[in-house]
């Protein structure tokens, strides 16, 4: 926030709070939210076989009544993964017991590899984590 900015009767206004989620790591790790993330991360790979089908669709290899289909599919497909990602994501940066250099490699591949990283990450890091 900008310097001199009150309100609420003269207290300064502070972005640090919003930082700060109120998630714990039991609440991560539960089983309800291992069956949640199982289920984005099947979603997610959905996605990706989804996508190879409309590339094949667009080259006259699929038929385009399929198409309906696919865009019926792709709806829960994309919420799915962008929980996943924004999860996977949380569980890096507060959670994910991992070494530093291992961690670094991993938060590359989760920002420039968005639709097939977050997958990969559940079922390599988060599962292993989630178990002990």
């Amino acid at each position: 926030m900008t310097r001199g900015w009150r309100a609420n009767g003269g207290a300064v206004l502070s972005c640090a709070a919003m930082l700060i989620l109120p998630i714990s790591r039991s609440w991560m790790v539960s089983q309800t939210a291992r069956r949640v993330y199982l289920v984005c991360a099947i979603l997610t790979i959905a996605l990706i076989v989804t996508w190879v089908a409309l590339n094949l669709m667009l080259q006259g290899l699929l038929p385009m009544k399929a198409m309906i289909v696919l865009e019926v599919v792709l709806i829960p497909e994309v919420f799915g993964t962008a929980l996943l990602w924004v999860a996977m994501f949380y569980f890096w940066f507060g959670f994910d017991p991992s070494p530093w250099l291992v961690r670094a490699i991993w938060i590359v591949l989760l920002y420039c590899l968005a639709p097939f990283s977050p997958a990969l990450y559940y079922f390599f890091v988060y599962r292993k984590v989630a178990r002990s």
